[in-house]
C-alpha cells in the first residue's frame, strides 16, 4: 500500500480543516462528546473507542477566533502500541525516528503536506499519544492562549 499524499481524518483534509467540520465528522464516525472547549479551553474531548481500536480519547484543538483546527490527538492506554505503528507505516510510509534517552523514549514522526504526525510515549501518564499537528495553526492557538492569559491577568490586577 503506497503512502498517503495528504493527512486526513474522517474524510477531512487536516491542513484546511475547521473545528466544525471535524466535530461533525468525528461525531458521525462514532466519537462520544465528553467536553467541548470553553472560555479557558482550546480543545474538545471525546471518547474515541469506537473511532480507533485501543484508543480512549481524542482531542480536537483549535483557534477560537478563526475556528481553524490546530491539532488532533488520540490517547491510548499503555506505552506499547506496535500494531498502531505498523498501521501508520502502511498509511504514511517509513517514520523518522528520534531516539530518546532510552529505547522506549523514541518518537515516531511523519510529515504530510504541512501536517506533522507524531507518536510518542507519555511515561508520566502511562499513555501513548498519536498527534496530528498543523504547525502554523498551533502557533496561532498558542498566541491566542497567551493573549487571553495576559488579558485575564490585566483584568485581575485592575480589580485590586
Amino acid at each position: 500500500m503506497p503512502p498517503a499524499f495528504a493527512a486526513e481524518l474522517f474524510g477531512i483534509a487536516l491542513q484546511s480543516a475547521t473545528l466544525d467540520q471535524l466535530r461533525d465528522a468525528a461525531k458521525q464516525a462514532g466519537a462520544v462528546l465528553i467536553r467541548e472547549g470553553g472560555e479557558r479551553q482550546w480543545f474538545d474531548v471525546y471518547d474515541s473507542q469506537k473511532l480507533l481500536p485501543g484508543s480512549s480519547r481524542i482531542y480536537l484543538g483549535y483557534v477560537k477566533q478563526s475556528r481553524q483546527l490546530a491539532f488532533v490527538e488520540y490517547e491510548f492506554n499503555g506505552l506499547q502500541q506496535p500494531e498502531m505503528l505498523k498501521r501508520l507505516a502502511l498509511k504514511y510510509g517509513q517514520a523518522k525516528i528520534e531516539q530518546g534517552k532510552y529505547i522506549s523514549d523514541s518518537r515516531y514522526r511523519w510529515s504530510l503536506n504541512g501536517i506533522e504526525i507524531e507518536m510518542v510515549s507519555d511515561w508520566q501518564n502511562y499513555r501513548t499519544r498519536l498527534s496530528y499537528i498543523n504547525p502554523p495553526v498551533l502557533q496561532a492557538l498558542n498566541k491566542e492562549r497567551v493573549q487571553a492569559s495576559a488579558t485575564e491577568l490585566s483584568e485581575e490586577q485592575q480589580r485590586y
